[in-house]
């Protein structure tokens, strides 16, 4: 079993005509101690990705399981000790303090 596991993964944004898919069926596996680059267009759903596995956004449809947890089901206050606990993220923007 893989450190990361996407399967089927979509997130969409909007509702009937304005409907717009970030990102679209993903499926991926990382090892731990494995290095990976994302890499993609502006708009292609880089960060949209970096935020659900980072337990910021929630998926529309599929898993997203991280050392053995599906944080795909993880309510609000499970998503909040995922990132304090397991989670360390910094923002593309300079937000640190």
């Amino acid at each position: 079993m893989a450190f990361i596991e996407l399967r089927n993964c979509s997130k969409k944004y909007g509702t009937g005509a304005t409907t717009v898919w970030a990102n679209k069926d993903l499926s991926f596996d990382i090892e731990q101690g494995e290095l990976v680059i994302i890499l993609g267009s502006s708009g292609a759903g880089k960060s949209t990705l970096l935020n659900i596995l980072g337990g910021m956004e929630n998926v529309t449809r599929g898993e997203v399981i991280v050392n053995g947890n599906n944080i795909a089901n993880y309510s609000a206050k499970e998503l909040t000790k995922y990132r304090r606990n397991e989670i360390g993220f910094v923002f593309q923007f300079y937000n640190l303090i």
